[in-house]
């Protein structure tokens, strides 16, 4: 099948712009939720293995560098969601010339903010874990784990940017097949390593790094197969000032939002450090399994709405932006409810898993899990938005949005409210408390926009 440009073999491209939009929709996703799925199992997988052949100190090492990583990761992962906004409407015009020049300029984006990634974390990493107040029993395991994760940085950043062209073009099955290949020897390797390697967290550090790997290079390989506008080979480097700027002025603007939540959590951080390491490692459990039910609902359905929206509306059909955005909206907050509800309601089991028998992580995995993992939805909802907002271009309002409902409030409530009753369940209460005002205030601003500015036809012009 030959659409947009790109020529694809065995795999038949999900149709964004005619035919069922429901279906196609679902077709889209279910990969996505998949890969999702699979590589928070896979990292479940590191947390259960260090529970049962290590110790708590383990799990709590691992634990402790989570918003660090965070921050030195997953923010420039987000200018990848920049590069799908992009593309997505130039797919949705049929303008292959754009496509080619976003595709090549954000593959070397991205391998460049691997490497700078990489170097930071490298020479940061045990500054970080001191302004956490990591404790001195998981210190060496954290430092350790985190110099070795963050070394696999440039790979992680070309999985994830040629990922976001190959879903974005509607192949979203082939990243799921290489997901599950790069977390089958994850997998492999947690295990093999653990028995030879005497510091289970450096055994379970090397599995990840070798994963990334893997994915990055099967990634790289496919894009050097596929014929037309999406084609990408570093034999044939092409870099577009013009493209680069569309991919920043996008981009940054989501990689201030990821960055605004890793920041702001610095300071929980730190908080939850001071209750020591069970909580630590409940802490890290807890929010394991939200990365699980993120991966069923968020994830997939959020990267739905910035595809299906940015073709629709790259191709004038606003009837399909109505409904996609209707669409993902309905499926995306059902299940997060569904899952939260299931989650909570076996609590105890599911953090046994990754704590054992420790009764005072499982308790702080519950108490997390009550005011974080049970009402999900609201995340899943104004995530959801948000993707919406940036799909039209206007992704600085999203930004201006979290630095104020997201890091000054934060910021705020454990400077005034958490003294007030210094306890984990406050520390927990912080994020639901900061997701409502999120979705209230986004919410709000995508009703504006959508009758003010898309029934109008005057959204900003990519």
């Amino acid at each position: 099948m030959e659409r947009g440009g790109i020529t694809m073999a065995k795999i038949k491209n999900v149709d964004m712009l005619n035919g069922n939009l429901l279906g196609a929709i679902l077709r889209f996703a279910i990969p996505i939720f998949l890969i999702g799925l699979i590589q928070n199992l896979f990292n479940s997988v590191d947390m259960v293995v260090l529970g049962q052949m290590a110790n708590t100190d383990a799990v709590a090492s691992v634990g402790a560098t989570g918003v660090i990583l965070g921050l030195l990761v997953n923010v420039f992962l987000a200018i990848s969601q920049g590069a799908k906004v992009v593309l997505a409407r130039y797919l949705g015009a049929n303008d292959e010339e754009r496509v080619k020049k976003t595709v090549s300029t954000s593959m070397i984006t991205g391998l460049l903010l691997g490497i700078f990634s990489a170097l930071v974390g490298m020479v940061l990493a045990k500054p970080f874990l001191i302004l956490t107040d990591c404790p001195a029993d998981c210190m060496e395991g954290a430092l350790l784990y985190m110099r070795i994760y963050i070394a696999a940085a440039p790979a992680i950043m070309l999985y994830n940017f040629g990922t976001s062209v190959l879903t974005v073009s509607g192949d979203s099955q082939r990243p799921l097949y290489y997901m599950i290949a790069s977390g089958l020897l994850n997998v492999v390797l947690n295990f093999v390593l653990c028995l030879i390697l005497p510091q289970k967290v450096v055994a379970v550090a090397v599995a990840t790094v070798a994963a990334q790997v893997l994915g990055a290079i099967l990634v790289l390989r496919r894009l050097s197969r596929v014929q037309g506008s999406c084609h990408f080979t570093f034999r044939r480097l092409s870099w577009s000032r013009s493209s680069f700027g569309r991919l920043m002025s996008n981009g940054l603007p989501m990689a201030l939002n990821s960055a605004l939540y890793p920041i702001s959590n610095l300071q929980i951080q730190s908080a939850t450090n001071s209750f020591g390491t069970a909580v630590i490692a409940g802490n890290a459990a807890s929010a394991n399994m939200e990365g699980l039910v993120g991966s069923a609902c968020g994830t997939p359905f959020g990267a739905a709405a910035t595809t299906f929206v940015g073709q629709n509306l790259g191709a004038g059909k606003k009837e399909r932006v109505k409904k996609s955005i209707l669409y993902c909206m309905t499926l995306s907050v059902g299940i997060a409810t569904l899952l939260g509800a299931l989650c909570y309601l076996f609590s105890a089991p599911l953090a046994s898993l990754y704590v054992g028998d420790d009764a005072a992580a499982i308790a702080a995995t519950q108490i997390r899990m009550r005011y974080v993992l049970l009402p999900y939805f609201i995340c899943c909802a104004f995530g959801l938005i948000n993707h919406v907002i940036q799909s039209f271009g206007y992704a600085s309002f999203t930004a201006a949005v979290n630095v104020i409902c997201v890091v000054l409030f934060r910021v705020f409530w454990m400077a005034v409210i958490y003294p007030l009753d210094p306890s984990f369940d406050m520390i927990c209460l912080c994020y639901l408390v900061s997701w409502c005002l999120t979705l209230l205030t986004c919410g709000g601003f995508l009703l504006y926009l959508y009758f003010g500015k898309f029934k109008k036809g005057t959204l900003k012009k990519m």
